[in-house]
């Protein structure tokens, strides 16, 4: 599993547009068994939220 988050729609239209992003869609498909498949979601929350069921008392 992968996740990949962006702070908003222009951040993510950035990265896809990216040299990087362009080089990966040219190299990285020959090394797939089959199309990834993806959710896409959009967050109302300005960053990560803990997740309570793993914390870590300090």
């Amino acid at each position: 599993m992968l996740v990949e988050a962006f702070r908003d729609g222009d951040a993510g239209a950035a990265h896809v547009g990216s040299e990087h992003f362009k080089e990966a869609q040219r190299t990285l498909p020959q090394y797939l068994a089959e199309t990834p498949r993806i959710v896409n979601a959009t967050v109302e929350q300005d960053g990560w939220s803990e997740l309570g069921e793993l914390a870590v008392d300090r």
